[in-house]
């Protein structure tokens, strides 16, 4: 039956065999993607009916344990694209030595990361200066017990990227399932049986990703194909590794600290408003989650064939990929616009929160395109390991937010709405550029690049660089 559905899709998108080899590896990690989603929108879906104070405070500290999540792909992102490589040029024990490296690193972060949170949890929230005292203490408590946490979210996220670098994206799939489907049965029992609030949330997930961690463990011992070599890390493993990481690292860290920045900008208008983007990025994270298993698959597809010197695949591999994303940006987009209020009041009550956030869901559908293609077009940069020119292009345009954000906020008549106009146009601007510079490397490799969307110059003219 699942097989069928898979068929009917591929048919309907009508993909090439590359698109149709990229959408068996994606689909498992564009279903674990959306599980986190669902994960999220849990908690905001149980926690909203406490009412938008108690989505401010965990959207509050969200921004940090997000930051979090972006620290660990210093390791996670640079042992994906490693591992992909040593598969595509055939080196299994290389590919172990990158893994044990990487869980050398990833330990030694969650950590770090997990000792400073916990060292200064109310200077976090201070920052946001929000003046209801409540919604500090709950955010502060939260991410307390969010911070315990910390390193089964690292050694997830790595389990993650090793897992599907090695092409059993179906593994990802199978632990965010059970996790997932045991968070949203704690969720209700921990905020409102126990009566424990905000909290009960954050001990829920607590449980859920120990469970999850659990099954990658389970199936790493089962594996007979992915292996640790030694228990020490190799120094000459480490700083590929980096080499690769760091920039994908500075990008998502960045992203996250903008982020908090914006939230700050945007609490000036009340816990309400802040409530709202925390509610609205976990709507639009559909597209983002969907866009980003696409971005995964192309990048282990692209590592693959860039490990065995077939650079030649690279544009069918982009083509393939952005096909896909295209259909995801279109529904979305749709969706925002059509679906504005019902979306929002699925997880809040309050008639102001849902007028804001329908708002917030019309601005931000203008580009939902455009993220799909910036996201696509960083993976081939991912593939190759040059994380580094997605990753300027994305500071550079996602740090402009913040004056964009003050000026069109309280300068101008658009005021909050104003914050949201300078998402969405960077956005845009971000994919229009790493798509034109994508054209560029493949220009310089010698590689076909024209007509990388759908069709050829003429009905049925076939392109060198096509199946």
């Amino acid at each position: 039956m699942i097989k069928e559905i898979i068929s009917k899709i591929q048919k309907q998108l009508g993909l090439s065999k590359v698109g149709k080899d990229l959408f068996k590896l994606a689909l498992p990690i564009i279903g674990a993607h959306l599980l986190h989603t669902a994960y999220n929108l849990t908690d905001m879906i149980w926690v909203g009916e406490l009412g938008s104070h108690a989505v401010a405070a965990v959207g509050s500290a969200g921004f940090f344990i997000n930051l979090g999540w972006a620290l660990a792909s210093v390791i996670t992102v640079g042992v994906n694209v490693k591992i992909a490589h040593s598969i595509g040029a055939k080196n299994d024990k290389e590919a172990g030595r990158y893994a044990i490296s990487g869980l050398w690193g990833i330990v030694f972060l969650a950590t770090l990361f997990t000792s400073v949170l916990l060292i200064w949890p109310d200077r976090f929230i201070a920052f946001f200066e929000m003046k209801d005292i409540v919604v500090n203490e709950m955010a502060t408590s939260y991410l307390i017990i969010a911070a315990c946490g910390g390193i089964l979210n690292f050694t997830n996220l790595f389990f993650i990227a090793v897992f599907n670098a090695h092409g059993k994206t179906k593994t990802s799939l199978k632990a965010s399932f059970v996790g997932t489907s045991l968070n949203i049965l704690l969720d209700p029992i921990f905020i409102f049986v126990l009566d424990l609030g905000v909290d009960g949330a954050a001990y829920a997930t607590i449980i859920a990703r120990t469970v999850s961690l659990s099954y990658f463990i389970f199936a790493f011992r089962k594996s007979s194909t992915i292996r640790f070599y030694n228990y020490w890390p190799y120094l000459d493993k480490i700083l590929p590794t980096l080499k690769v990481g760091i920039p994908a690292a500075f990008q998502r860290i960045s992203f996250a600290l903008i982020y908090i920045v914006m939230a700050r900008i945007i609490a000036e208008w009340g816990p309400t408003a802040i409530a709202v983007q925390k509610i609205g990025v976990q709507i639009e994270a559909f597209t983002f989650m969907a866009t980003a298993g696409l971005m995964q698959a192309a990048t282990i597809t692209v590592g693959r064939h860039y490990g065995a010197k077939e650079m030649h695949m690279l544009p069918k591999v982009f083509k393939a990929t952005w096909r896909m994303a295209f259909m995801v940006g279109v529904s979305t987009t749709l969706l925002f616009v059509l679906l504005p209020e019902t979306l929002f009041s699925v997880f809040v009550p309050e008639r102001e929160s849902i007028l804001m956030g329908k708002d917030y869901l019309y601005i931000i559908a203008i580009s939902q395109l455009f993220m799909c293609l910036e996201m696509t077009a960083a993976s081939i940069f991912h593939g190759v390991g040059k994380t580094s020119v997605p990753a300027v292009i994305s500071v550079i345009f996602t740090s402009l937010r913040i004056p964009v954000a003050y000026v069109l906020g309280f300068y101008t008549f658009l005021s909050l709405n104003g914050v949201w106009w300078s998402i969405s146009t960077t956005s845009i601007i971000k994919g229009v550029l790493l798509f034109l510079i994508l054209k560029a490397y493949f220009r310089k490799n010698n590689l076909c690049f024209e007509k990388l969307f759908f069709f050829s110059r003429k009905t049925g003219e076939k392109l060198e660089c096509e199946d």
